[in-house]
């Protein structure tokens, strides 16, 4: 009886990650959503998150753009709406994460290949105990080059056997990658890592479909862009560097992440260590929703709502990153 439900167990969880995979693959049409499913318990915190709980990710920053790392709880002030909330939930302790890379591996990036792989090698060497990882790599459609994985040399190996040349479809990818992320990372706190030339050419999704999924997820989106150097956007139409740059930064944005614009590859190394940086040295603040809904809609159908986080120690200029916002989930 114990093998008959061991082998069910195993034929479940391929099913699940062939579905994903096959949404990763294909680019026809838009790749269905898949049911929630339960989350398992967080393994960062002791603290029991419960279901109505809105986590964030902060990182703060004074003035010369440092990391600050030695606030409390009630350096913290919190937003939902313009309303202040309830700070329930404190942690600075450095968490495990469920990170993705996601390359632009189309014929654009060729040149760029060698130290792309570097970079996405160092950082898999940087993992914590509890860290795990995927790799995808897209050109006119995203694909799944490593599924989620404990071991750096998974990712190592996959990134090595990439094939580069093709298009670019940038914004299926991100959407995908975070997607899978959001639904498969047994973290609770959960990135992306992004490298492209920010020329999409091939997507699916468009930038504003792109944007309100990204909104629903619970991943932090971080970047690394080498748009062209085109300033011919004639009188009325924005150059493809500066529509490049400004989706770019809204992605970050959004999502809590960050943007960063190299001038040359070299600088790929150095990147990767602040990104690192940046994910081990967040705060993690919880708090329950305490504005009350319109009587005509629940909070299953209140749509994203904006999120502000102030921070200060009356000492200090302080700035805090985080994501813009949250989708109440059904079953929250």
């Amino acid at each position: 009886m114990t093998g008959l439900r061991l082998f069910v167990a195993c034929l479940t969880i391929i099913n699940v990650l062939e579905g994903v995979s096959s949404r990763l693959g294909a680019q026809e049409r838009p790749p269905r959503r898949p049911p929630k499913a339960e989350k398992p318990a967080a393994q960062d915190e002791a603290f029991t998150i419960n279901a109505n709980l809105v986590v964030l990710d902060v990182a703060v920053f004074d003035q010369y753009n440092r990391f600050v790392g030695d606030l409390k709880k009630e350096n913290f002030r919190v937003y939902d709406e313009q309303v202040q909330q309830e700070i329930e939930y404190f942690s600075r302790d450095e968490a495990p994460i469920s990170l993705g890379f996601v390359l632009d591996t189309s014929g654009s990036m060729r040149p760029r290949r060698a130290k792309v792989t570097e970079a996405v090698k160092f950082l898999a060497r940087s993992a914590k105990p509890g860290d795990e990882f995927f790799l995808v790599d897209f050109k006119n459609k995203a694909e799944l080059a490593e599924e989620f994985t404990p071991r750096p040399t998974d990712i190592e190996d996959a990134v090595d056997n990439i094939v580069w040349g093709g298009g670019t479809a940038l914004l299926d990818a991100i959407q995908l990658s975070a997607e899978y992320a959001d639904k498969e990372g047994k973290n609770r706190r959960k990135a992306i890592i992004v490298i492209s030339d920010g020329d999409d050419r091939d997507s699916y999704y468009d930038r504003r479909q792109m944007i309100k999924l990204l909104q629903e997820y619970q991943v932090q989106v971080y970047v690394i862009g080498f748009p062209d150097e085109d300033d011919n956007g004639g009188v009325f139409n924005r150059s493809a560097r500066k529509r490049a740059v400004s989706l770019i930064n809204e992605i970050a944005n959004e999502t809590g992440g960050r943007a960063f614009f190299p001038n040359s590859v070299n600088e790929l190394q150095d990147i990767a260590r602040i990104i690192n940086a940046d994910l081990r040295t967040q705060y993690s603040i919880g708090f329950s929703p305490s504005q009350e809904f319109s009587p005509s809609q629940d909070k299953r159908d209140a749509g994203f709502r904006r999120i502000t986080v102030r921070v200060e120690d009356g000492k200090r200029k302080l700035v805090a990153r985080t994501r813009s916002g949250y989708t109440p989930r059904k079953g929250d």
